[in-house]
């Protein structure tokens, strides 16, 4: 090849970035010379995230400068799209260093994306890059390589989506070491691997997801995909427990796996060989998200015996109609309930996550939805998230159709879905959300009588002016998170390390 052909991958706000890890590794393994620079981290923030500083921006381009790159990656969610545009727009005034989108809002926004980058990747990068590369180190023709949207002026060639990687025991496995990564945050850059110093492991042992959420990215790709391959793509068992085991000899300091998989479990004949090796060979906690559709008893019971320590169960809304109607999640209330008298009896505490600042949601659906909770069998954690317009979805496309939503509101458009990625006590809201958010925080909390939170909720003072139950709702937060820490500390676990773990799993919220 002579010279190696230099690329530079930029990951926004997440230095997990399992998947420019998974492309690092399938380039290097080609010969590419390949640095990955993790620009912010996701900090769990009371009020919101912080942008990029000017000298963040200049620590960036004076990186790449050093670097020399012959082309530039950036992976990003929609929610930075403002950063991306400013990142690729000063590497353009440095030269003709091509610069390529790939990540979720590319996929899902594909033209407005083409309008910024020279290049962008729609679906899954690792051959698309690879055969990019290759035709550039040839210089040969990429303007027709599967999966990538070419500009050049005002002509843009618009590749179709190639098949979905169905042997993923094919892929290397994601690269980790300190060798050509850094981290650029709190206005300096810190060369080496954020990762090596974590608590947690990431493992993802499949990939796509079964369900199509009308909020979730997911629904965007599986239609995009359809006809492509199987929705559902699972690892072998060898494989994923020869990835932890090589990472575990590398990283001394993991105390805990987090299998990132959509759903993970689905597959009980796989689980169950999983398990065996997993207890003999692994034998460390781990989390996983399970859906409560098919929630197994047998499953649940294998996963807890082999140190199944937390569980994340979706739940979305306390309202059935809102669920099923606007959601597109046909789950029962009967289900969710019989799925949390089953975590109580098998001794789980699991993390239900739920969805606010839904426009279809009126105030007898977020009484509903405490309702609920309060049938919920305790104890358990509560994960709350904002509603997120992502483009292309169905939600996204009927609330603007409906006039419910302006276009500013969805991701990408806008800089308030932005800085407020998380729903805390301490937001800015109307007084009845604060109301609504306070009693479903209170719920979650086992100590708080459920015949007190009841007693609460029929407050109209309290809805009006929510201020002495929100304060009363953060000290319950306190006590429970001291009550937390106290436990670990207790099992000689280190505590700063699982709540930031715990803070920033997936872009969580706080526990409430």
């Amino acid at each position: 090849m002579g010279m190696k052909t230099k690329v530079a991958l930029i990951s926004l706000y997440s230095t997990d970035a399992i998947g420019l890890r998974y492309l690092n590794a399938v380039l290097s393994a080609h010969g590419y010379d390949v640095s990955l620079i993790f620009f912010k981290e996701l900090h769990l923030s009371a009020d919101m995230l912080t942008p990029p500083t000017q000298r963040e921006y200049g620590l960036l381009l004076d990186l790449l400068r050093n670097i020399g790159p012959d082309l530039v990656g950036i992976s990003l969610r929609s929610s930075f799209t403002g950063i991306a545009s400013s990142i690729t727009q000063q590497i353009r005034k440095e030269g003709p260093i091509p610069v390529v989108w790939g990540g979720t809002h590319p996929t899902v926004a594909p033209e407005e994306s083409i309008r910024i980058a020279d290049m962008i990747c729609i679906g899954e990068g690792e051959y698309p890059f690879l055969e990019l590369l290759q035709a550039i180190s040839s210089s040969g023709d990429y303007t027709r390589v599967s999966n990538l949207w070419v500009r050049r002026g005002e002509e843009i060639a618009r590749n179709d989506v190639r098949s979905l990687i169905t042997d993923l025991d094919s892929l290397p496995f994601p690269e980790y070491g300190a060798e050509g990564k850094y981290l650029i945050e709190d206005e300096r850059l810190s060369p080496g691997d954020p990762a090596l110093a974590t608590y947690n492991l990431n493992i993802m042992a499949s990939r796509g997801c079964p369900y199509h959420c009308s909020y979730c990215c997911n629904s965007v790709f599986n239609a995009l995909h359809h006809g492509k391959g199987p929705r559902i793509r699972r690892r072998t068992v060898g494989n994923v427990m020869t990835e932890i085991l090589t990472l575990l000899e590398r990283f001394p300091r993991v105390k805990r796996i987090d299998f990132i998989d959509e759903v993970f479990a689905w597959d009980k004949e796989w689980t169950a060989a999983f398990i065996e090796r997993y207890r003999k060979e692994v034998n460390l906690p781990f989390q996983c998200a399970q859906h409560p559709n098919i929630v197994d008893r047998d499953v649940l019971r294998m996963l807890r015996d082999a140190g199944l320590e937390r569980v994340e169960i979706g739940v979305q809304s306390g309202s059935e109609r809102i669920r099923k109607q606007y959601l597109e999640r046909p789950v029962s209330d009967q289900q969710l309930i019989r799925t949390s008298e089953l975590l109580k009896e098998i001794g789980l505490v699991p993390f239900y996550d739920f969805i606010i600042d839904n426009p279809y949601e009126t105030d007898t659906e977020r009484k509903e939805t405490l309702d609920f909770l309060l049938k919920m069998r305790r104890p358990f954690h509560l994960h709350v998230f904002a509603l997120k317009y992502f483009p292309g979805t169905v939600i996204t496309r009927k609330a603007l159709e409906a006039g419910l939503i302006s276009a500013t509101q969805v991701e990408g458009n806008g800089t308030d879905m932005f800085r407020r990625m998380f729903v805390t006590l301490k937001d800015e809201r109307p007084a009845a959300d604060r109301f609504w958010v306070a009693l479903y925080s209170l719920v979650s909390k086992s100590f708080v009588p459920k015949s007190l939170i009841r007693l609460l909720a029929r407050s109209g003072t309290l809805k009006r002016h929510p201020g002495a139950l929100v304060f009363f709702a953060e000290l319950a937060n306190k006590a429970k998170l001291g009550l937390i820490a106290f436990a670990w500390l207790f099992e000689g676990k280190p505590v700063l390390s699982m709540i930031r773990a715990t803070a920033r799993r997936r872009g969580a919220s706080p526990i409430v």
